[in-house]
């Protein structure tokens, strides 16, 4: 037989006191998931392996944590590398050997790729460009980007603006291109669609020595090269430094006869103890792989005044 229990009405009454002397809590709000920062990629030089991302948002983004995928490799954004001011320019270097800095993968201009941003999810589209099979072709000199910054619209601009507003007049682009030591000749490429002048730069060899580009002597046609030749006596032709293919040495070019870090327009460091030194021997030179590119490399038949190839 069940016992049944019946509660004494004082119980309940003491009971239901206590239950309404409880403070009320409201559940919990679910947190709302972070949106993806508005972000695009902007543009790509492929010549440099440079991908330029713009922040088209009115505040600014932190992307750590995005993915960046072309085709099926992929490179997520490290921490502290993915910071962008309001209407501002992040850019990254593909190809790179230091996973803090850049993705591994390349970017070619002639066979093409599919560039993707993914959210932190790693399956969020945040943007991408498709340029399968190379259906535009970019090569080294040109970058291919939105006409405006985060326009739909994409076009192919001589020289770019990496890191600056698209459509923005492009800055003069010159670069120390390659070095031939046996006949103590430089050799400097202006890389953009433009002739400029680069009278008034000057030019030093391990921080000294320096010597500036007489008037009328500095022009440079667009793509083209202009030559000087070093350890010479008569300064309204080159440097009286000379050029040590053995010995090494850092050649610095800067736009005004003022020697700083701001007016620094372009560096080649070959001295001894730098990491990566080449030997110059005679009958060789030390050129960019490319016109304008990163790598050095030395040049079997040198192409002094002329594209390194």
């Amino acid at each position: 037989m069940k016992k049944i229990f019946v509660l004494a009405p004082a119980f309940l009454f003491a009971l239901a006191g206590c239950v309404k002397d409880l403070p009320y809590e409201a559940p919990a709000e679910p947190e709302k998931p972070e949106a993806p920062a508005k972000v695009v990629i902007n543009e790509i030089d492929c010549g440099n392996k440079k991908i330029e991302i713009y922040n088209a948002g009115s505040e600014a983004v932190d992307i750590a944590g995005y993915v960046l995928q072309k085709d099926s490799d992929t490179w997520t954004i490290p921490a502290g590398k993915g910071n962008i001011a309001a209407n501002g320019f992040l850019v990254f270097t593909a190809k790179n050997a230091d996973q803090n800095e850049g993705p591994s993968f390349g970017i070619s201009g002639t066979k093409g790729f599919v560039l993707t941003i993914f959210y932190k999810d790693g399956a969020t589209e945040v943007d991408k460009v498709d340029n399968t099979g190379g259906a535009v072709q970019v090569p080294d000199g040109k970058t291919w980007g939105r006409k405006t910054d985060g326009g739909s619209e994409w076009v192919l601009f001589d020289g770019g603006t990496i890191g600056a507003s698209n459509g923005a007049p492009a800055k003069v682009k010159v670069f120390i291109n390659e070095v031939n030591c046996g006949t103590k000749e430089f050799e400097i490429y202006n890389g953009g669609s433009n002739d400029v002048d680069i009278a008034g730069y000057t030019f030093t060899k391990d921080g000294k020595d320096p010597w500036t580009v007489p008037a009328g002597k500095g022009k440079i046609p667009a793509k083209g090269y202009l030559v000087f030749v070093a350890k010479n006596a008569d300064a309204s032709a080159g440097p009286s430094f000379g050029l040590s293919g053995t010995k090494g040495f850092i050649l610095c070019m800067y736009k005004s006869d003022e020697i700083s870090d701001a007016n620094l327009v372009d560096k080649i460091d070959n001295s001894a103890t730098a990491e990566g030194f080449k030997t110059v021997d005679d009958g060789k030179s030390l050129g960019r792989k490319t016109d304008g590119a990163d790598e050095w490399v030395i040049f079997d038949n040198p192409t002094i005044g002329s594209a390194n190839k």
